[in-house]
């Protein structure tokens, strides 16, 4: 009767133990949802991508098959939330922007994926860098534009030359207050300045910055980057696009340096003793 009972024993633990790995496999594949109004991300425990839909319905934003995240912002259009994504692969689009009108998703890219340098981009999303004291506002410099996460609006602003890519010769930094202007950092051959950009009516302010600037502040950023960027590439993590950081450094130190005042001519900006001004001849 013992050795029966004992027999009984180790029958049950045996299957009790085949039991709770099996219980175990089964919820660990339990997807995760989301839900952002009408919109329901689901995201397998042990999968890269995400899938997206809309009532219901499968959505693949610009005909993308591979979503890596989806992030909600503040912003709503016709009640429903407005999203961030980041696409990958050939399908996809890089960083866009998905809202709701006439009752259906559409997208808007906001940072393009790069197809030179698309494994980068894809292992390190752009999400845009918060605008110092004004986190409403995302700064996509490589891009040349920004995205106030308050009313979902996509700014870029009225002004000539590159303003795109990693070497671009104007660089977005800052968005004035009532968003209608953009501050460019400019550096042609070590020449520093500033420009200050209206939406639709072209340059609105000029600042030359001391002929020093170059050595004194940028360099040693654009220096610190590449540093920054070689140890994570001998460690095998974290960012290792050295333009990226450098980038992200001078929004840093543009947001230290400089501010935003209201003048006759409309907002300017100052910093480091100086402000800029309208150009010759412009009227403010």
């Amino acid at each position: 009767m013992l050795f029966f009972s004992l027999h009984r024993l180790a029958a049950a633990a045996a299957l009790a133990a085949a039991i709770v790995p099996a219980a175990q496999a089964q919820t660990s594949y339990v997807p995760v949802m989301q839900q952002y109004g009408d919109f329901v991300v689901t995201r397998d425990r042990h999968a890269p991508l995400v899938t997206l839909t809309f009532r219901k319905h499968g959505y693949w934003p610009g005909g993308a098959r591979e979503v890596v995240e989806v992030r909600p912002i503040k912003a709503t259009r016709e009640g429903q939330p407005m999203l961030l994504a980041f696409t990958k692969g050939y399908t996809g689009q890089g960083t866009i922007l998905i809202g709701v009108q006439n009752g259906e998703p559409l997208m808007r890219p906001i940072s393009p994926l790069q197809r030179d340098s698309m494994v980068r981009t894809e292992r390190d999303p752009e999400w845009g860098v918060p605008q110092p004291g004004r986190p409403e506002v995302l700064l996509f410099a490589r891009d040349g534009r920004a995205l106030d996460t308050g009313s979902g609006e996509l700014l870029w602003f009225d002004v000539a030359g590159g303003v795109t890519g990693d070497y671009a010769s104007a660089m977005l930094v800052s968005v004035s207050p009532d968003g209608r202007r953009g501050a460019y950092l400019t550096n042609a051959l070590t020449k520093v300045g500033i420009i200050v950009a209206t939406r639709d009516d072209g340059v609105a302010g000029v600042l030359a910055l001391p002929p020093d600037t170059y050595q004194r502040w940028l360099k040693p950023l654009s220096e610190a980057a590449s540093a920054q960027a070689g140890v994570a590439i001998k460690a095998r993590q974290g960012r290792t696009d050295s333009n990226r950081i450098r980038r992200e450094l001078e929004l840093a130190w543009f947001g230290q340096q400089f501010q935003w005042k209201q003048g006759k001519g409309g907002w300017q900006v100052t910093g480091l003793g100086l402000s800029s001004a309208p150009p010759e001849g412009k009227q403010p």
